[in-house]
């Protein structure tokens, strides 16, 4: 980014802002809280870039670490141990392609690794992480490029706009990108390490379902895949593997008794003084009983989507269940025309529907946008409630 890479005389300096919230970490000579952090990159502009983008990309990560509880020394000691391993690894692996070495001494090299790599795992060594801080001189910026969560998450809705996928399947993910974001920053890919993605699902798995959780990393993982198929991104996914196991939801149905008892304690009014999701639920349950429409597709009805239709000879009233305007439907598969069941008649729907003026057919009703835009959210809670309180 232009302001990391800057250029005093015939020298290159990486500067790195601190967070305001994380500097009380970085204390300098005074005692005082550093601002940014200055590392040295040499006289070469060609190698200065990459080494800054690197640069930047390890202190976002320690910063998303420390955000998410880990100390300074804590950060330090698992890197020098990840770096540990990683040359006793290379070291192994060097062994491994020498032609000269016999098989029982490969063998005892294996060993050797395994048993250091439990050393390693096991010591709580803290080594200093290498970084020079020093007082900002006179620079003039270079430009570099890096994206970041949300330019990438950007050029992520873009194109899912342009394949005309639901609104709320984009307000979704705009959700679940803001929540990362709030919990580790709006930093650069290549900050995203397996540590920070698995920390941050855990703590989106502490007060919500497997379910959800998975949402969050699917959308984290379409964010990634999408930058790079644009050339933004290279190397593994961090997000990927990261699926929990959630259980499938498993209903018990109504019995004839209580279904009889959860409508008696639901009346519906034809002419309703004040239209609300109050007055809207008895209509929307019952339409769900005798006809087996999604919340979703009931709630964001229009009165004219009620309407006759020609079949067969014969003239029936349905609901029109269709893309377009105010509607947004799971896939296109789900339009469809549904007839108006008598049962409905009976009670009272059409002549609620001829009660109303033109607009949707539960007026009360306004769409959430901490659900993704739906405007079936409260009705959902509504109808829980009431299970709760009738003891269904």
């Amino acid at each position: 980014m232009a302001q990391n890479l800057q250029q005093k005389g015939r020298a290159y300096f990486c500067q790195i802002l601190i967070p305001r919230p994380l500097r009380h970490h970085f204390p300098g000579e005074a005692g005082k809280p550093r601002a940014s952090i200055w590392e040295s990159l040499g006289p070469d502009l060609t190698t200065a870039k990459p080494k800054c983008a690197e640069r930047v990309a390890h202190w976002e990560g320690v910063f998303a670490r420390l955000r998410a509880g880990e100390s300074l020394d804590d950060i330090r000691a698992a890197d020098e141990r990840e770096q540990a391993e990683a040359r006793e690894r290379e070291r192994v692996g060097r062994l491994w392609t020498d032609p000269n070495l016999a098989p029982d001494e490969v063998t005892a090299a294996m060993d050797t690794l395994r048993k250091r790599l439990a050393q390693l795992s096991a010591r709580p060594a803290v080594v200093a992480v290498p970084f020079e801080i020093r007082p900002a001189p006179a620079v003039a910026p270079v430009a570099t490029t890096s994206e970041t969560v949300s330019q990438a998450a950007a050029a992520l809705y873009g194109a899912l706009e342009r394949d005309k996928r639901r609104r709320t399947t984009v307000d979704g993910h705009r959700l679940r990108v803001r929540a990362f974001i709030e919990a580790c920053g709006d930093i650069p890919l290549p900050a995203i390490t397996r540590r920070v993605a698995s920390d941050f699902l855990d703590r989106i798995g502490k007060s919500r379902s497997n379910r959800t959780r998975n949402a969050y990393s699917a959308t984290m993982t379409l964010v990634i895949e999408t930058a790079r198929k644009r050339g933004r991104f290279e190397g593994s996914n961090p997000f990927d593997g990261m699926k929990a196991r959630a259980e499938g939801k498993s209903y018990v149905p109504f019995e004839p008794a209580e279904l009889q008892r959860l409508f008696a304690a639901l009346p519906r009014e034809v002419r309703p003084a004040e239209h609300s999701p109050e007055t809207a639920l008895p209509w929307v349950a019952l339409i769900a009983a005798y006809t087996g429409m999604r919340l979703e597709e009931i709630a964001q009805l229009s009165a004219t989507d009620v309407h006759e239709q020609q079949a067969n000879g014969a003239t029936i009233t349905v609901f029109d269940i269709h893309n377009g305007g105010n509607n947004a439907l799971k896939n296109k598969a789900s339009a469809r025309l549904v007839p108006v069941h008598s049962k409905l008649v009976r009670a009272g729907l059409l002549d609620y529907v001829r009660a109303l003026p033109q607009g949707l057919l539960f007026p009360g009703l306004t769409r959430r946008a901490s659900k993704g835009g739906k405007i079936g959210a409260r009705l959902g809670e509504l109808f829980r409630k009431k299970l709760v309180a009738l003891g269904l």
